[in-house]
């Protein structure tokens, strides 16, 4: 028998270039290496990009560190003023913080001042001395009474947002009390967490914070409790962080409350802030925490990595993500065009390849397949399941070819019908042959395939079912020539056929029809009834205290009891009524032509009726005991198709549970029809 093209086999004579798994292997090992080749230069591309993502994380983390270390600077400068004078008056104070120029050399920075401790038994005379300057509405605020006071006594510049601070006790907010007490005890600058500052309005506000460096006394401060006892203030820094970061990281940052600054349009970071998107977190990254944000909304970064700045006693948290526009610049499409060319190419040397191979395996084939085309056929038509035949186009349809399959269903062998002396007519079952001819004469007239199922005897007299299908064969003129089938043995689906049906519609204990079988007769009689104008009758039967035979002599006896029942129901009605078990206990008797007017229906069906009820009323024996199993029966009319059969079925019902209600082993009769 011939191979199929793409046969894989190595047949004798041929070697691998010959057979198409060649030609597969080879595009497999092209594929291979395009696609290893893709990954190289993709994973190489993406490193670049992870390389130059982290080279920003680190510009922009050395920028924060820098510009924290150099407003600390600032404050050591300050903070050596105070310690190189006896007294730093309020214009000296100004004077110097004026000639370092931070709006140009350290854009962001919020201010500087000084905050003096004030014990509080000296609040009065304080508040009066800052007010004799010039200053009568000055007052150390919030109100209240403290063992001691803060108060902002200097601030550069003294102008705008800072003029809401002059006079304010930091030391009474919690926040700032830990980072001046840290700064107090270590004698070096301390952060503080996130605050809101009090130069903050209603309008532009934002997360800010402060960096604070002692004062004392005296130089002469080595330990903790002598720091305590020579504090004299403190020199700070109050920043709005977002116009802080902004100076740090640049005007393309985001901020997350709308603001903008007067120092937002710097970035002396030298960092390009626009490959990255950053968020400043207090100690942890918690969105209570956030100081500043540029995010896009609606982006997920493609990188991201956090990184902790430590400064004055306080860790910040940078979360850092590579932007849209740094993911825009980093996107290439060399990988995409050496995978697409490198399978273009793949694709076309395997064409050739695989070409190459199938027209030469195609003429090697040619001239095999003529050379064995005979015997295959032959071999193939004895091989076939079944019988395969070609018979003359007419009755008796004289056999011109059938295989040795014939054997199996007639007892015959081929040679016994090769012969003008046999056709297939006479083996089929003589019921069988009018549909059989009826069915070929109208395949031919009509030019179409045919199918047939029919019977078949052997000579042993065995009957097997067989289903036929085929089809003419017709000459340029239209003529039929021969007719080419297959007869196929079907005894066993015909016998499993009969047996589901036997399944399907009839009820395994008692043999009666099932309720799916009562159904189908019931829809056939209510259209004869509607047809005919005759009358017809349900009996719904339910055997009485049946539970009782199950519960005390088990349900064997209960099923003996039922199957007695069944054949009593039988003999009990006439010949052509439908007796069926619903299930349970219950059973139906449909009653047919019970004459054109009603009241001789109800006539017929009452006698009907009280037969069973005599007949099943009469004791039976089961396993040695004596069982009565009285009936109550309810007993519905009908004429036509209204109502449908499972409505009818009903009203019998609710007519037996009335008769059930009057006393058992009696009739009611539902009264609408």
């Amino acid at each position: 028998m011939a191979q199929p093209d793409d046969a894989p086999a190595i047949r004798p004579g041929q070697g691998l270039l010959d057979q198409s798994a060649a030609a597969w292997i080879v595009l497999g090992v092209l594929l291979l290496f395009t696609f290893s080749m893709w990954r190289f230069f993709d994973a190489q591309l993406e490193d670049r990009s992870h390389d130059r993502f982290q080279h920003q994380v680190d510009n922009a983390r050395s920028a924060l560190k820098n510009r924290m270390q150099a407003y600390e600077q600032v404050l050591n400068g300050t903070a050596g003023l105070f310690a190189a004078s006896t007294e730093v008056s309020r214009a000296e104070f100004r004077r110097y913080v004026q000639s370092l120029e931070l709006d140009e050399a350290l854009p962001g920075i919020q201010g500087t001042g000084f905050t003096l401790m004030v014990p509080g038994t000296q609040r009065p005379a304080h508040e009066a001395a800052v007010r004799a300057e010039g200053f009568p509405d000055y007052r150390i605020h919030p109100e209240g009474e403290r063992d001691t006071y803060s108060t902002i006594l200097y601030l550069e510049p003294f102008e705008g947002r800072n003029l809401r601070a002059f006079g304010y006790d930091m030391y009474s907010e919690p926040i700032r009390r830990e980072a001046m007490n840290r700064a107090r005890d270590t004698g070096r600058a301390a952060v503080s967490g996130k605050v809101v500052l009090v130069q903050e309005t209603e309008d532009d506000k934002q997360a800010g914070f402060l960096i604070y460096l002692p004062v004392y006394r005296d130089n002469d401060v080595d330990d903790v409790l002598s720091r305590r006892a020579l504090l004299h203030g403190f020199v700070y820094s109050p920043f709005r962080a977002h116009d802080l970061m902004q100076g740090v990281f640049g005007n393309s940052s985001g901020n997350p409350n709308g603001n903008s600054s007067r120092n937002s349009s710097r970035n002396t970071s030298g960092t390009t802030t626009h490959d990255v998107e950053i968020e400043v977190y207090d100690l942890e990254a918690d969105p209570r925490n956030l100081l500043y944000s540029s995010r896009t909304p609606d982006h997920t970064p493609r990188f991201t990595t956090d990184r902790m700045v430590e400064f004055g006693g306080r860790v910040w948290v940078l979360r850092i993500g590579s932007s849209a526009q740094f993911e825009q610049d980093v996107r290439h499409s060399e990988p995409y065009l050496v995978l697409l060319a490198g399978i273009v190419v793949d694709i076309l040397i395997f064409a050739v390849i695989y070409g190459s191979i199938r027209h030469r395996r195609k003429m090697r084939r040619s001239a095999a397949r003529l050379a064995e085309s005979r015997d295959e056929f032959r071999t193939l038509v004895e091989n076939v399941p079944g019988v395969v035949f070609r018979c003359a186009p007419q009755p008796p349809w004289r056999i011109l070819h059938i295989n040795k399959g014939i054997l199996d269903l007639t007892g015959e062998p081929p040679e016994h019908f090769m012969g003008q002396a046999h056709s297939l007519a006479e083996v089929i079952h003589p019921d069988d042959r009018p549909r059989f001819e009826e069915t070929m004469m109208s395949s031919i007239l009509g030019r179409t395939p045919y199918e047939a199922e029919f019977r078949v005897r052997s000579r042993f007299g065995r009957v097997h079912w067989v289903s036929a299908r085929g089809q003419g064969v017709f000459d340029r003129n239209g003529s039929a020539r021969w007719m080419d089938g297959v007869m196929l043995d079907i005894t066993e689906r015909r016998a499993a056929e009969a047996a589901i049906r036997q399944l399907a519609f009839i009820d395994p204990l008692t043999q009666l029809p099932n309720r799916r079988f009562l159904l189908d007769r019931l829809r056939q009689a209510l259209a004869n009834s509607d047809r005919t104008r005759l009358f017809g009758a349900l009996l719904f039967i339910d055997l009485d205290h049946f539970k009782d035979v199950n519960d005390t002599l088990g349900h064997e006896a209960g099923d003996s009891v039922l199957t007695e029942i069944s054949q009593r129901l039988k003999h009990g009605v006439r010949e052509g009524d439908t007796v069926a078990r619903l299930g349970g206990d219950e059973f139906i008797v449909m009653l047919e032509n019970l004459g054109d007017k009603a009241e001789d229906a109800v006539e017929k069906a009452e006698a009907i009726a009280g037969k069973v009820l005599a007949e099943l009323g009469e004791p039976l024996t089961v396993g040695g005991h004596a069982v009565t199993a009285t009936p109550s029966i309810g007993v519905s009319i009908f004429c036509g198709q209204d109502p449908g059969a499972d409505e009818l079925i009903q009203r019998a019902d609710r007519a037996m549970y009335r008769a059930k209600a009057a006393g058992r082993n009696r009739i009611e009769h539902h009264l609408a029809f």
